[in-house]
């Protein structure tokens, strides 16, 4: 055997650190008690890409240029994992959300039209409507120094909203009895993609009640697909379009089990992610009251007394950027995981085929390297001029590359109509001793009630 003069080894890829752990269960103690404190703790230690041991075997990837390469430039590689779509399923079945590949591509097709930007233009009527209402029964609360759970007022609020434009159904009935089971959805599902063991393979009472409200939103979603059966005229709204749709090859149009899945998604995480995103943003606004006296100033010379439109919007630039801020501090998606189909490279580590990736954008949005003063509260970080240079995957509270979130757009443009009409009449503040806790559960919610006092302005 011969062999060649000079030749030089390929380099060998370093392997990704990351802590030990305990020899049998890894880190999966650590990441259940408190998915954030592990990431944030392991990246302070070992660096913007870390592996974890254990049942649950992840790689955290933080640099934004990891982020890009999973969500953007090589995408295709990085679908979700397998055991996050089943679980996924039992709530979404085989919706837009759990989708991959092909089926995503369709399913994206099929419901692109109800976020076309002339509908989400229309919609911030029913967004003044609804805010108006709202505001409406905050006036004996603010007269009498009411406590009251933000957190639940939004969460109404934002499925009032989201069942007006999106579904064409007054959903005013059925918020109280959603919310809990929202709450327990998620709480349940997080957990079956943080348990080594999945709890919903035995028969206790956190699955049965899973179950129970589970069928209760079905009851819901589908006697609204019924309604938009029976009007024969149809409409723009998202059940309607989807049950015109036809597959191209046989012609043949979606079952009111293909309907559901596809509006369930929207269901949860089109009022969970906003009314989450909103619940930070009057927590950090009652800790910043220059920032509450800047918003408040924009509001009263942009719109001068009257209440918020669409056109508005664009104008409310300050505003935008508090809400922009606060998800950057708490993004309602909190996690994003991906598995490797084939080997890569990244930051010039081993990327096996067959790796799960988690993408925390809580994380990212804190990398000191992109964010001055990470934990500070500063939304002219997002000012035109000071965002010029910014990573493009620094910031991705939306996700981001073509899995990017499809209802940004109606979240952005009912998100500061909100903040506006709340602001010219009242000043939220916390109740002093208070301090929210992030609960992880899919979204990133304040795990107690958010307690505040309104002040009349």
């Amino acid at each position: 055997m011969t062999e060649t003069i000079g030749a030089v080894a390929p380099a060998r890829k370093r392997p990704i650190p990351g802590p030990r752990g305990h020899p049998v269960l890894g880190s999966i103690r650590e990441i259940q008690r408190d998915n954030i404190q592990a990431f944030i703790d392991a990246w302070r230690e070992y660096g913007d890409i870390v592996h974890f041991r254990g049942p649950l075997t992840v790689n955290l990837l933080v640099h934004p240029d990891y982020v890009q390469r999973v969500l953007r430039d090589n995408y295709a590689n990085y679908p979700r994992p397998t055991f996050v779509a089943d679980k996924l399923k039992s709530i979404v079945g085989e919706g837009l959300v759990a989708a991959e590949s092909d089926r995503w591509a369709h399913a994206r097709r099929n419901s692109q039209p109800a976020f076309h930007p002339d509908l989400i233009t229309q919609s911030a009527q029913i967004f003044k409507e609804s805010t108006a209402d709202m505001l409406a029964g905050w006036q004996e609360k603010a007269e009498h120094g009411t406590p009251f759970d933000a957190k639940s007022e939004m969460m109404h609020l934002t499925l009032t909203n989201l069942g007006k434009a999106l579904f064409k159904a007054n959903w005013g009935e059925q918020v109280s009895k959603v919310e809990p089971i929202v709450a327990l959805a998620l709480a349940h599902t997080h957990k079956r993609l943080t348990s080594p063991i999945d709890p919903q393979r035995f028969p206790l009472k956190s699955t049965k009640a899973f179950n129970a409200g589970l069928a209760s939103l079905d009851e819901i979603i589908f006697g609204a697909i019924n309604e938009r059966r029976a009007d024969a005229a149809g409409g723009t709204d998202l059940i309607s379009i989807l049950l015109q749709v036809q597959d191209e090859e046989t012609g043949e149009k979606l079952t009111d089990e293909q309907v559901r899945d596809e509006v369930i998604g929207f269901f949860i995480a089109g009022h969970e992610t906003v009314s989450s995103a909103m619940s930070w943003t009057w927590y950090l606004l009652s800790k910043n009251p220059e920032s509450w006296r800047r918003m408040r100033d924009e509001v009263d010379s942009v719109l001068g007394g009257r209440t918020p439109a669409a056109e508005d919007v664009p104008k409310l630039e300050y505003t935008s950027r508090v809400l922009l801020e606060a998800m950057r501090l708490y993004p309602p998606i909190f996690v994003l995981m991906r598995c490797a189909k084939e080997d890569d490279e990244i930051g010039g580590c081993h990327v096996p085929a067959g790796s799960n990736i988690v993408l925390c954008p809580y994380v990212t949005h804190r990398h000191p390297e992109f964010w001055e003063n990470p934990e500070g509260f500063d939304p002219d970080r997002f000012t035109p001029e000071r965002a010029a240079g910014l990573h493009r995957m620094a910031y991705f509270p939306f996700s981001g590359g073509p899995r990017k979130c499809i209802g940004n757009s109606f979240a952005m443009m009912q998100m500061p109509i909100v903040l506006a009409m709340v602001t010219q009449q009242f000043r939220l503040n916390l109740i002093p001793g208070e301090q929210p806790v992030p609960e992880t559960a899919i979204s990133l919610r304040p795990r107690d009630p958010l307690m505040m006092t309104l002040e009349r302005i």
